[in-house]
């Protein structure tokens, strides 16, 4: 019955994430910056992409800290919630204070800091929403951790919506009042999390051998979460940052066009990894198992990544065209289609990296991790000024491949692998014929969509009937304990 309860809430928690966070990423943040002049929404993308930057001081690796002790003992909730609110305000003042000398340092006007202190704030309190949530998602109360988790992005869609959808309102739709919404989304989610906190609080017995945790001690045992997390974001939201700098927000709006599927891609790749990680946690001492999973997982992950990008690699251009009709004068196939290859690379990195993780390889991935961040900032800074937001795409695609090949490299070293050249075969062969029937029938498709459905069915059939995937290895990993 536990099981079942367990598997129910996952699906309820996994889906309304989905659908929310879809809608919010491809329906409205697209259709705002359709609409929002291409210099706003790019000096928003590019102050939102160096608000994220410092987001982890916010952090520090305590939330999830947190959620392991308290799921071990309820106790800790009630006994360390004043220290973890007086740590997180400290925090915030800290994160806060690094952020604006950067902006400073980076020549930000008046105007863009009132933007960013808008930003900041969203970032600041969606981290106080974290922390409350992972007490509630300790205490295995996962369908209202689920509901917080998307409830300020559905405020910010029923009333960005609105302004959207009724002519009357299109003029509310600045890039201030944008991010505005968010804050008041963020404020309500947390007004509502504080409360079910606190009703918790009266519920819990606090433990009495639990001494109140040490800050210091509690954030250095953090830390190294807290720098791999801080060097993936260097090298996968410094771009934007560059491109504003070295160029103008006019090419940083050109360059959020092209990503925004790599994000939607990228949340729909990092549910997954969620699930991974425990999986891989309970079997870590199980080479045989975990090369199983690892197997698994990169052919229900990295595969359709493959495929997907092969086929949205000729159509580049209609689709951009069919996702931003106000824009077509900036728009980028060839940079889009760099990152659709990156992608293959995050989604390698979902694999192995959680496995690493997982096995608290975390010196590895934090060498790996710096040394791509640093090839990342060189490589646009030579690239950005020779070729645009297409060096740009470069960059990112270089460096998230070398990440990603470390991180394959060092899962094999550490956990023994071997590599099952026969499935390797086999994928190579599915994907060449997959390559010369999808290519060669072009000609015959007069809409780039169907050529795209028909490739998207092709791969199913030649994925599943070579026998690549085996559904019933996927009905067996759905139903593992975590």
């Amino acid at each position: 019955m536990a099981q079942k309860k367990f598997w129910s809430d996952l699906i309820f928690v996994q889906g309304i994430n989905v659908l929310i966070k879809t809608i919010w990423i491809l329906v409205i943040d697209r259709s705002v910056q359709n609409l929002l002049p291409a210099e706003d929404y790019g000096t928003y993308y590019r102050l939102l992409s160096l608000s994220i930057l410092f987001v982890i001081v916010l952090d520090l690796g305590l939330n999830i800290m947190n959620s392991k002790e308290v799921s071990q003992n309820s106790g800790y909730f009630k006994t360390n919630f004043r220290s973890f609110i007086s740590t997180k305000v400290l925090l915030s003042i800290s994160y806060s204070v690094l952020l604006f000398i950067a902006a400073l340092l980076l020549g930000a006007t008046s105007t863009q800091l009132i933007l960013l202190g808008g930003l900041a704030a969203f970032q600041t309190i969606n981290s106080f929403n974290q922390y409350l949530r992972s007490n509630l998602a300790a205490l295995h109360l996962f369908k209202l951790d689920g509901m917080l988790a998307v409830a300020d992005r559905l405020f910010v869609i029923l009333v960005c919506g609105s302004w959207l959808l009724l002519p009357q309102y299109n003029d509310f739709l600045t890039v201030q009042n944008f991010v505005f919404v968010q804050v008041a989304g963020v404020c309500l989610t947390w007004v509502v999390a504080f409360s079910i906190n606190l009703i918790k609080l009266k519920s819990v017995e606090a433990d009495t051998t639990i001494n109140r945790v040490h800050i210091g001690a509690l954030i250095k045992s953090s830390l190294p979460y807290a720098v791999l997390i801080t060097l993936m974001a260097i090298f996968t939201r410094v771009d934007a940052v560059m491109i504003g700098q070295m160029l103008d927000d006019i090419q940083t709006d050109r360059y959020a066009m092209c990503y925004r599927l790599i994000d939607a891609a990228n949340m729909m790749a990092a549910l997954f990894s969620g699930m991974l990680l425990p999986m891989f946690a309970r079997i870590i001492k199980d080479n045989k198992a975990i090369a199983s999973l690892a197997a698994t997982a990169s052919k229900v992950l990295v595969l359709p990544a493959i495929v997907v990008a092969l086929l949205l690699l000729p159509h580049t251009a209609d689709v951009l065209t069919l996702m931003y009709p106000n824009k077509l004068e900036i728009i980028a196939p060839t940079t889009f289609a760099l990152l659709g290859f990156s992608f293959i690379a995050s989604a390698s990195v979902f694999v192995f990296g959680t496995l690493l993780t997982a096995g608290a390889k975390l010196k590895k991935l934090n060498i790996l991790a710096l040394t791509s961040a640093v090839i990342n900032i060189i490589l646009n800074f030579i690239l950005i000024p020779m070729y645009g937001i297409k060096g740009a795409a470069i960059a990112t695609l270089l460096t998230q491949w070398l990440f990603a090949i470390g991180c394959i490299y060092s899962t094999y070293k550490t956990f023994n692998f071997t590599i099952d050249t026969k499935t390797v075969a086999k994928i190579l062969v599915v994907l060449v014929v997959f390559g010369l029937i999808f290519y060669s029938t072009m000609q015959f498709f007069e809409s780039s969509f169907v050529h795209i459905a028909f490739g998207g069915l092709l791969s199913v059939l030649l994925v599943v009937g070579s026998g690549i995937i085996n559904l019933n290895v996927l009905k067996n990993l759905s139903r593992r304990k975590t």
